[in-house]
């Protein structure tokens, strides 16, 4: 989305829960109801996603169905979630928070009553659905409260709902579409801005620092900012440290950010100085590999010979023994999920999945490289999100 469009971001997003609702008992016509605890999945169906949320366990649910939607959220999430979602009835709180609400906001006040605890507050909710007889898929790991809702509402047929989630979540609608490839062009830029910095002496907690600043003015959060160098570019998921570039070093960087709850997720992989032989004959191989599954991507493939075509191809050049347990993997809500690129994924493509494909290696005491780039799985191919120049030196790189 361009910047002539943030300004409905936050109203497309709540639109889009009701789409999400739709799609998801449509293809899930067992199911008349759904109550879900994953915080992912809150989001999901109601469109509201809280930042108490990024500080730790927080205890939310929501309960839909096709036409209708619940939040239950602790008391002092109420103002931001009325903010999001703009009906009062549809928030029903939890634990005591004191704030004040003038006439102005007085629909404050038409929220259900303040429930005791979490698990009550639920019971209170779906007691103001009618569930005699009704078809009731149950999205939660917590036992405790599972077997309450059972025992408070017998007239209900339970079933385990994830896996109705996660089918509808497999492909993306198209509002779902716009939002991840906001976030992939964002992070994109971001990882672009970086290039012309790149040079001996600058630390990876400068570099990790401009990619953070131009994810924050694209209107993305921050998620995941690898930046490592030298030998520490084999370390897998690493914060970066104030430790400087020198010549010859390898900078591996992986990258992630979201827009309204959707993810992106992105690497590439410098040299300062100009790369060694060995360098550039095994980035190649590992970019031929990622280049070879984007090129395979469309519906119909299979997942697992996707991931066959990646490790063969970069066999092919200078990592004969190369080994992966996976290639790629979608992404949406989470960075990573259903389904993977991996030698036993048995999932057929479909249109409207979105992946993530990459080819990445570590060698510890030598260093780490990948190229990774996120793509749609269209009615007749892909569409690639992200477009920054993948080589290993590229012209700016002093």
């Amino acid at each position: 989305m361009g910047h002539a469009d943030t300004e409905t971001l936050e109203q497309h997003t709540a639109n889009l829960a009701f789409s999400c609702r739709e799609k998801l008992f449509s293809t899930a016509p067992e199911l008349d109801l759904i109550i879900t605890t994953d915080p992912v999945h809150v989001g999901y169906l109601t469109g509201y996603r809280s930042i108490l949320q990024d500080a730790g366990p927080y205890a939310q649910a929501a309960i839909a169905t096709r036409d209708r939607v619940a939040l239950i959220t602790g008391a002092s999430d109420a103002a931001a979630a009325l903010e999001e979602l703009e009906d009062p009835f549809c928030i029903w709180r939890y634990g005591t928070f004191y704030v004040g609400a003038t006439a102005g906001v007085a629909s404050y006040a038409d929220m259900p009553a303040p429930g005791a605890n979490y698990a009550d507050t639920i019971v209170s909710a779906l007691s103001s659905f009618d569930l005699r007889g009704a078809r009731v898929g149950l999205d939660t790991r917590d036992e405790r409260l599972a077997h309450t809702i059972w025992r408070q509402f017998p007239q209900a047929a339970f079933q385990n709902g994830a896996p109705s989630l996660k089918r509808a979540r497999a492909t993306k609608l198209p509002g779902e579409l716009v939002l991840l490839r906001h976030a992939s062009c964002i992070t994109d830029k971001a990882l672009e801005s970086i290039v012309p910095m790149i040079r001996a002496g600058v630390t990876e907690l400068d570099i990790a620092r401009e990619i953070t600043s131009t994810i924050v003015q694209g209107g993305g959060i921050p998620r995941f900012v690898v930046v490592t160098s030298g030998e520490r570019s084999s370390r897998v998921d690493a914060y970066a440290r104030n430790k400087r570039l020198e010549d010859g070093d390898l900078l591996r960087m992986d990258i992630g950010c979201t827009v309204n709850g959707y993810c992106s997720d992105m690497a590439r992989t410098l040299t300062v100085g100009g790369p060694s032989d060995q360098q550039a004959e095994r980035y190649a191989a590992l970019l031929a590999g990622e280049q070879a599954q984007i090129a395979a991507l469309r519906p119909g493939a299979l997942a697992s010979d996707i991931f066959k075509i990646a490790i063969g191809a970069v066999r092919k050049g200078a990592l004969p023994d190369y080994q992966r347990n996976h290639c790629g993997h979608g992404i949406g809500l989470h960075s990573h999920e259903f389904p993977p690129i991996a030698p036993d994924s048995n999932v057929l493509l479909e249109p409207g999945m979105v992946f993530c494909v990459e080819t990445p290696y570590y060698e510890l005491g030598w260093g780490g490289m990948m190229v990774e780039d996120t793509a749609i799985i269209t009615d007749d191919g892909h569409e690639l999100l992200t477009h920054s120049a993948r080589e290993l030196c590229q012209d700016r790189v002093k």
